[in-house]
């Protein structure tokens, strides 16, 4: 962001001190020259490195101080607004822009158009700036990341070949042993395995019986009688001792 510098008469003081606020909302440093004290301000802004905002008010034509600003001050630097007709006729590389209808809002034609004239001012002074270093060093690693590959790629490509080339070269030098007499294995016999070394023996189709058969004969019980297991009461104990009770069960005895 460029700093900009804000020249004005008293009548537009107002103005100005609303498009400083805004202007330093977005991050300029803007400084305010409001007054016959532009005089002391023009002397030391001839090599500064800022725009310079003039404001063209109706009482601004009239003003010395503003006539001079306007003259002094390098075409490239300077962004005017008019809040009034009658600018003066100097030489400069961008019109006018009309402020009349401006009320102190951020937006529209003609805030717009004195943002992109600022643009244009900070472009001379604040060239482009070139890549990061962050960037840079990502670039770095993409390069490395895709040579890695690249010799990756390469060695998978060359490693069957390779392989190829070692076996052929084996092959010949076992069969030339072999015609020379040197002596030598020229062929290779694979070992029996373990399965035919070691055999278990077959289990018998089948198994005999180690018992011989035998029928069980079941003894044939009497049913069983229930026993009375219960102690007599202390009334059958009494009916017991009655001696009449013997009589009749005698009697009853003889008549079958």
């Amino acid at each position: 962001m460029i700093d900009i510098r804000i020249v004005c008469t008293h009548d537009a003081a107002k103005v100005a001190e609303m498009l400083m606020r805004l202007l330093e909302a977005e991050q300029h440093v803007v400084r305010l020259t409001v007054g016959r004290q532009a005089y002391q301000d023009l002397e030391a802004n001839q090599d500064a490195e800022e725009a310079v905002l003039m404001i063209w008010s109706p009482a601004a034509p009239g003003q010395e101080y503003m006539l001079a600003w306007a003259e002094r001050t390098a075409p490239e630097r300077l962004v005017e607004i008019s809040r009034a007709l009658g600018a003066p006729k100097i030489k400069r590389l961008a019109p006018v822009i009309d402020f009349s209808g401006w009320r102190g809002e951020r937006g529209g034609r003609a805030w717009n158009a004195m943002n992109e004239r600022l643009r244009a001012v900070t472009r001379i002074y604040e060239p482009p700036k070139g890549p990061s270093q962050q960037s840079v060093m990502l670039m770095g690693l993409a390069s490395v990341v895709a040579v890695g590959g690249a010799l990756a790629v390469r060695m998978n490509d060359v490693a069957p070949v390779q392989t190829a080339q070692a076996a052929a070269a084996e092959t010949i030098t076992f069969a030339d042993a072999g015609d020379a007499g040197i002596g030598g294995a020229t062929t290779f016999a694979e070992p029996p395995s373990a399965d035919d070394i070691f055999r278990l023996p077959r289990a018998p189709a089948r198994i005999q019986q180690l018992t011989p058969r035998t029928h069980i004969i079941l003894e044939q019980l009497e049913p069983n009688t229930p026993m009375d297991i219960r102690d007599p009461t202390l009334l059958e104990r009494l009916q017991g001792l009655n001696p009449l009770r013997d009589i009749a069960r005698n009697n009853n005895d003889d008549q079958t």
